[in-house]
């Protein structure tokens, strides 16, 4: 009977390595996914790629002197100074006021050109769509030094230099204070001694004198202590009574 027990405890037992083998050997497969899966996972992906693209991307204009060309890229110094890169392609359109047949060939150094592109923020370059030649406005602070009403110009003194600016019909004049911000001014709120702003192109005309575009008086701002103040020369609203040489001025008799 002991040995009856024994043979029946063995085969429970070989017969259980076996089912527990046969479930090893087999495992649960994974299902592989669906062509249709695949093919929403790759375009998932690339228009992630596509949006992440088009937010380094957008629509600029710059402008500036042109102070170097080679193959395909343009490099300009911009009315701050700095350097920016203009890369061209076959897609690129040129334009001058002074030629039907301008190109990228016709740009040299110190050639002021004006772009409209797509400016990639990461490489920091902007593929051109469209060049013209054009040129710059000229930007002048200082403070206002002397004024001609007659002419409707006024000197500004910088601290290096003087200018005369010429205040046109189509001249834009705006006046800046803490109080009521930027309001609209005009060429009899100008005075001496004020710091100014002026934008505008130079007269071909007359050197060294601005045709100004748009001013900004800033009277609360102090002028630059570097720049000298001399009366106003040009202002002739002014009766100047002569002098005796004995160190008195003659008084006018008035009728």
């Amino acid at each position: 009977m002991k040995k009856i027990f024994i043979i029946i405890l063995l085969l429970l037992i070989i017969s259980g390595t076996k089912v527990s083998s046969s479930f090893a050997l087999n495992p649960t497969a994974t299902p592989e996914p669906s062509p249709e899966t695949a093919q929403l996972d790759d375009l998932k992906t690339r228009i992630a790629s596509r949006v992440a693209q088009l937010n380094l991307v957008e629509k600029r204009a710059i402008a500036g002197t042109v102070k170097e060309t080679s193959g395909t890229q343009i490099v300009l110094e911009d009315i701050k100074k700095e350097k920016r890169y203009v890369d061209v392609d076959e897609l690129t359109k040129f334009s001058s006021p002074s030629s039907k047949s301008f190109g990228l060939s016709d740009i040299s150094k110190d050639t002021v050109i004006s772009v409209i592109g797509l400016y990639n923020k990461q490489s920091r370059r902007i593929m051109a769509r469209e060049i013209e030649t054009t040129t710059l406005p000229v930007f002048f602070q200082g403070a206002v030094v002397a004024i001609d009403p007659k002419n409707h110009t006024f000197k500004l003194a910088g601290e290096s230099e003087r200018i005369t600016v010429d205040v046109e019909t189509i001249t834009k004049t705006f006046q800046y204070t803490a109080d009521n911000g930027i309001k609209t001014s005009g060429f009899s709120k100008i005075i001496n001694n004020e710091n100014t702003i002026v934008f505008g192109y130079w007269d071909k005309r007359v050197k060294d004198q601005l045709l100004a575009t748009r001013i900004i008086i800033f009277p609360i701002l102090p002028k630059n202590p570097k720049i000298i103040f001399a009366p106003n020369v040009l202002d002739n609203s002014e009766t100047i009574i002569p002098s005796t040489g004995s160190g008195k001025k003659l008084t006018p008799i008035v009728r």
